[in-house]
């Protein structure tokens, strides 16, 4: 294999593992409220078995700062290959925690734990793969390559809700068949530990490093320096991964537990749903290389506030056609924002503090706007009795990213213009 795909491979693979890891709770979310939680009543178990979900992106901003500071310092290779690690290690832990009924409340908070160090190694991931493979290959596309990148944390969550189905046709009805699918996403993760540990570091960390430009504490001097574009970087990414977290964890729990489809149906709809949220971040990304990331980070932010109403009211709806019709425009607008994203928010940042700026303010967006999205969804459609309240939430979340940007229009195009380019 030569060094241009092994470099692609490393990241895409590791990437596509640890978000397999990460969301292959959000598919057993009901399963694992059963294990967990009293049985007071299955809304309390999925409140809080999503609660839980929610947990794990609180350590995402301290995560950013973390990796942040390891990749800004010691190099990006250095940062992917530990949080590799230590996503791989407590996914497989998480699969033998004991049950509520066994260990009572020491099993939630077990399992609050390994979430909250999911949440800290997570937060290297995705952008921090763009920005490897970005700066090892600058000639490349750089928004259709990105939108790759942020494809691939997609295909980890394909690839959990097409294992939940394997196994609920081979172990139906069985209600610890969930851990199976952790142990093996801790098995797996063994293999992109392996593909990262046989890359280089990116040609430009190395020249920062040469040159003595690294910076010492890189957390202290984003902020001094950058905060305007921490502030763009944290208001996308509660825009974006609003939308996407709602496809990622909550539809499939709506399904089930509102609209009465069984486990089965719900998780192909998930899988649908991904391909065409998968497929959608690529081609995003590349229409950014032609028309601009700007121009298309606001078509595709003023889609969600046009189409997230009609779409979830369709999806209100048992009808076939009315779901795939409604997964459908969700899906892809979830994938046209984030598919731009990576490349917009990267664009903002200088090198010597771009992995910082990014992971830090990217995943403090995504903690609270992206990680709670689930949970304030199901409580919406409860409190309200409308079952297209979500809607309300991600409409919101794009408004206010908009605002932003429209009032900082200027310094974003001179931020892009003067940071992506060529070092």
């Amino acid at each position: 294999m030569n060094k241009r795909k092994s470099i692609f491979l490393s990241a895409i693979s590791g990437n596509i593992l640890e978000y397999y890891d990460f969301t292959v709770y959000a598919v057993f979310s009901l399963s694992i409220g059963q294990a967990f939680f009293p049985s007071d009543s299955q809304l309390s178990q999925t409140l809080s078995s999503l609660s839980v979900f929610a947990v794990g992106f609180l350590m995402r901003p301290i995560g950013g700062i973390v990796f942040g500071y390891i990749a800004d310092k010691y190099g990006r290779r250095v940062s992917l290959i530990i949080s590799m690690l230590g996503m791989t290690t407590t996914t497989f832990i998480i699969g033998f925690i004991p049950t509520y009924s066994e260990i009572g409340y020491s099993a939630p908070i077990l399992l609050v734990i390994m979430r909250l160090i999911q949440g800290l190694c997570i937060s290297g991931e995705g952008a921090g793969a763009a920005i490897f493979i970005l700066e090892h290959y600058q000639n490349l596309r750089p928004g259709f390559t990105a939108g790759i990148v942020h494809a691939s944390n997609i295909a980890g969550t394909l690839l959990a809700s097409v294992v939940g189905i394997i196994l609920e046709q081979l172990l139906p009805g069985l209600d610890f068949a969930w851990r199976f699918a952790f142990i093996l996403g801790g098995m797996m993760g063994i293999v992109g530990f392996y593909l990262r540990l046989r890359v280089s570091e990116t040609p430009i960390f190395r020249i920062l490093a040469e040159k003595k430009r690294t910076l010492k504490m890189p957390f202290a001097h984003v902020v001094r320096s950058s905060w305007p574009a921490m502030l763009i970087t944290f208001c996308l990414g509660g825009a974006a991964s609003s939308i996407v977290y709602i496809v990622k964890t909550y539809i499939n729990v709506f399904q089930c537990e509102v609209l009465g489809f069984d486990k089965t149906t719900a998780l192909i709809y998930l899988s649908y749903s991904s391909i065409i949220m998968m497929l959608s971040m690529p081609l995003s990304g590349y229409i950014s290389d032609h028309i601009g990331r700007f121009r298309m980070i606001v078509i595709s932010s003023s889609a969600i506030v046009l189409i997230a109403i009609p779409s979830f009211i369709l999806l209100s709806y048992v009808e076939i056609w009315k779901q795939m019709i409604a997964l459908t425009l969700i899906s892809m607008l979830g994938g046209f924002i984030a598919g731009t994203a990576y490349i917009f928010i990267i664009s903002l940042f200088s090198p010597e503090e771009r992995f910082t700026g990014v992971a830090f303010s990217y995943n403090l967006g995504v903690a609270l706007f992206g990680g709670t999205s689930a949970v304030i969804s199901r409580w919406l459609v409860e409190a309200t009795g409308l079952y297209y309240a979500p809607a309300f939430y991600v409409t919101l979340t794009s408004l206010m990213f908009l605002s932003v940007i429209y009032i900082m229009k200027n310094t974003i195009i001179n931020l892009i213009n003067a940071n992506l380019k060529p070092q």
